[in-house]
């Protein structure tokens, strides 16, 4: 099951990948701003103080979004007790817009906790952040930003269990993101992401979860917000050393 799963999940993302060679790619017609998010990720955890995560995959612009986007993103993590963990990570982010091609390389520095502590689940918070690099076009034209993200998330079970093999889960996300540096003049707030998933623990190792985002931008010219559609499918791998 989990290798069907596996190559359905592949499959979606080579459809994600041929877009790039077309200028634009609407798979679905409606007149709001939508994106569709197939992702491969990894953790490897090597001891009780040590892990790294990796993932990658294809973001696609639907409706009046008219680009497309792939991401590859890693991270080394040390958890410095059980309630709390620090991890330095890097993105890179190629994206497509009719004619123009976008590079963004990312660092990102992140600060978790986990708090409270639930019967089946924790609730996490994340505070992270990220200095952005943009080159448009040529190494000539570049730009620098940076923001801080901060994130709530729980994953659970509706039986009040705890997540294991062969059962399903779901997953809530609020996440808020603020202008540090140079992102947006005169704005403290650029986007509010709220997040509702259903998911599949296979065994210890495969998971595969789809999400829904209602996210909200704002806007440097005035303080209208531009909303977005996100549909996420997550196919997750966790090895233990």
């Amino acid at each position: 099951m989990a290798f069907r799963i596996f190559t359905v999940t592949l499959i979606l993302t080579c459809l994600s990948t041929s877009s790039f060679a077309q200028d634009q790619f609407n798979p679905l017609s409606f007149d709001q701003a939508g994106e569709l998010r197939t992702i491969y990720q990894q953790n490897i955890i090597f001891n009780d103080l040590y892990s790294t995560s990796f993932d990658g995959g294809t973001y696609l612009g639907l409706g009046t979004n008219i680009w497309t986007r792939y991401g590859l993103r890693g991270s080394i993590r040390r958890n410095l007790n059980y309630r709390t963990a620090i991890d330095l990570g890097f993105m890179y982010n190629h994206t497509k817009f009719e004619n123009r091609i976008s590079q963004e390389f990312r660092p990102h520095q992140t600060f978790h906790f986990n708090y409270p502590t639930l019967e089946n689940s924790n609730i996490q918070h994340r505070l992270r952040l990220e200095e952005r690099i943009f080159f448009v076009d040529n190494i000539e034209n570049r730009d620098f930003s940076a923001r801080l993200r901060y994130r709530i998330y729980n994953k659970g079970r509706l039986t009040g269990k705890p997540v294991s093999p062969k059962s399903f889960y779901y997953r809530l996300s609020f996440e808020w993101n603020f202008n540090m540096y140079n992102e947006l003049q005169d704005k403290l707030l650029l986007r509010g992401r709220y997040g509702i998933g259903y998911g599949y623990q296979f065994n210890a190792k495969f998971s595969l979860d789809a999400n829904y985002f209602f996210q909200h931008d704002t806007q440097e010219e005035s303080n209208e917000q531009v909303i977005i559609h996100i549909f996420h499918i997550s196919f997750r791998h966790k090895i233990r050393l």
